[in-house]
């Protein structure tokens, strides 16, 4: 009997352990949210997004990007996934809050690879969502920072996945430029969507190769995603320092410790504490 409890006494502890790792992971989650929050109220000082990006369109390129482009992506993102930081909410994962189903997201921009893979790409994108501001909105002449970008994500949404907050933006940042990487046959839902300041909710064309610019603080949202599996690839532009780290960073400036290993660790222990 000693002995059974001997070894009931070490699995709660090691329960324990682990339900207070998984505790302190939603913890650090929840301060760099506000951590988020805080960095978006302080770019708002001199940049009042929030009120002025309700009232921009978002802007449509087709073809952005031939079907050779879109396939050399998908190696890209095959040949790096090992290397790369990750996040998302799958189903045995509920903790990312803001989506719902399976979306998961992968940083191409961890340890600068993506600049170094397709440095012409990167350099295509910033041109553009630079252009695509110039011509409609000129938010970034005032940025009192380099304007370079934040984070480098490839999205892959299946049966279930959404964006469903009607009010979601991409607070931080200035620009943001999405690229569609399935063929519209290849799913089906998963519309991307803006709240408009009447009210009424406006889709947009969004075809294999598309681009979808906007300003971040625009409201935007997607619809879920009822069969298939969809592809997007997504820049956001923000004042500060272009960021490495496997994750979307909320550090303007200076070193960031968030590493591919520590991207696994946080999302093993976010499995967990969805558990608990």
């Amino acid at each position: 009997m000693s002995l059974l409890s001997s070894h009931l006494r070490r699995a709660a502890a090691s329960v324990s352990a682990v339900a207070a790792a998984a505790a302190a992971i939603t913890m650090q989650q929840y301060a760099e949210f506000e951590s988020m929050v805080a960095g978006s109220a302080l770019a708002e000082q001199h940049l009042p997004l929030s009120a002025e990006a309700q009232k921009t369109n978002v802007v449509r390129i087709p073809g952005f990007l031939s079907a050779r482009e879109v396939h050399e992506i998908h190696e890209l993102y095959a040949e790096l996934k090992p290397r790369l930081g990750s996040a998302g909410r799958t189903t045995s994962n509920q903790a990312a809050a803001y989506r719902q189903g399976k979306w998961e997201t992968a940083y191409l921009s961890t340890d600068g690879l993506f600049a170094k893979c397709m440095p012409e790409l990167r350099a295509r994108l910033i041109e553009t969502a630079a252009r695509v501001d110039a011509d409609h909105w000129q938010l970034l002449p005032r940025a009192v920072a380099p304007v370079v970008p934040r984070c480098v994500e490839y999205h892959t949404v299946e049966a279930g996945g959404s964006l469903p907050f009607l009010t979601h933006y991409d607070a931080g940042s200035l620009v943001t430029i999405d690229v569609m990487l399935s063929d519209s046959r290849d799913f089906e839902g998963g519309e991307f969507r803006t709240l408009e300041c009447d009210g009424t909710m406006r889709r947009y064309p969004f075809e294999k190769g598309d681009a979808l610019v906007f300003v971040s603080h625009k409201f935007h949202c997607v619809t879920p995603v009822t069969a298939g599996r969809r592809h997007v690839l997504v820049m956001e532009l923000w004042e500060g320092e272009e960021r490495e780290c496997a994750h979307r960073c909320e550090r303007h400036t200076g070193p960031c410790s968030h590493t591919v290993r520590a991207s696994f660790w946080r999302r093993a222990l976010s499995d967990l504490a969805s558990d608990l």
